[in-house]
Order: structure tokens, then C-alpha cells, then sequence
């Protein structure tokens, strides 16, 4: 028993062929799980509310929900209070829900008793201060 050199070569080739496809067909590279790679062009990104909303539900058709989600004020003008938020993503369970919300702190607050009252439960949370004008914004991600 034992490979001989016909075999040998034959093995070479067959190698050879499939190392080139991959490469040619990009899958040489490696796909985390748990926390996914989907990139689209808003994937790490700064995302304005409305963005943010359509990103969500792609991700969601994709059978993608948030991970962790960032947030940080793009405006702190007074009376034009405006924020954006960044995500990480992971595949969602099945019949998995979840909420996500950008605000002020007594905002969150109010969407936090609500999320409970529905059985979802606060995954991550963020709360970031102005140091110029002293305003907060929290983010928070629940899941049930």
C-alpha cells in the first residue's frame, strides 16, 4: 500500500487546481462567526437616524441583528440636536427579537421600561457626554 508516484502527481495537480479556484473565487478569506464580516458601505460607519433604520433592516432581511451598537452626537447646537450611531453584528437566533434606540438619557430611560414590559433585555449600552455643552446621548440595544 501506499502512494505511488502516479498517484503522487495526480494529488499535485488536483491541489494545484483547487488552490487557484479559491483564490480566484475569494475563498481564501476567512469569515468570522459570532459577531459577522457582512460589509455593505454603511457597515462601521457613522449612520444618521434614518440610515441607521435602513441599515438595520438589511441587516435584519440578512438574518443579521445588532451586536453592540456606538453612539456620539453629530450636532449639539442648541435646538438642533441630531446623533449618530455605529453597530456590530451578529447572527440573530431564530424568533430572536430586538430593539434598538438613540436619545437623550430620560428618553432611554422610557424605552427601557418598555423593552422590559415586553420581555427584551438590555445587551449593550452606551452613554456619551458633550464636554463643550454638558448634553448626553445614550444608546442602547435590547434583545428577547
Amino acid at each position: 500500500m501506499g502512494i505511488d508516484r502516479q498517484d503522487s502527481k495526480r494529488a499535485g495537480k488536483t491541489g494545484a487546481a483547487m488552490a487557484a479556484l479559491m483564490l480566484l473565487s475569494g475563498c481564501m478569506t476567512h469569515q468570522p462567526t459570532g459577531t459577522d464580516a457582512y460589509r455593505t458601505n454603511s457597515i462601521g460607519q457613522w449612520l444618521t437616524t434614518d440610515d441607521a433604520d435602513k441599515v438595520v433592516s438589511a441587516m435584519s432581511a440578512k438574518g443579521m441583528m445588532p451586536a453592540t451598537i456606538d453612539c456620539r452626537f453629530a450636532d449639539t447646537t442648541p435646538g438642533q440636536v441630531a446623533y449618530l450611531s455605529k453597530f456590530t453584528w451578529m447572527r440573530a437566533p431564530a424568533n430572536t427579537r430586538y430593539h434598538w434606540e438613540v436619545g437623550d438619557p430620560a428618553y432611554l430611560a422610557s424605552k427601557e421600561v418598555r423593552a422590559n414590559r415586553v420581555g427584551l433585555k438590555r445587551v449593550d449600552a452606551k452613554l456619551v457626554r458633550d464636554s463643550a455643552t454638558g448634553q448626553k446621548v445614550g444608546c442602547s440595544v435590547w434583545v428577547g
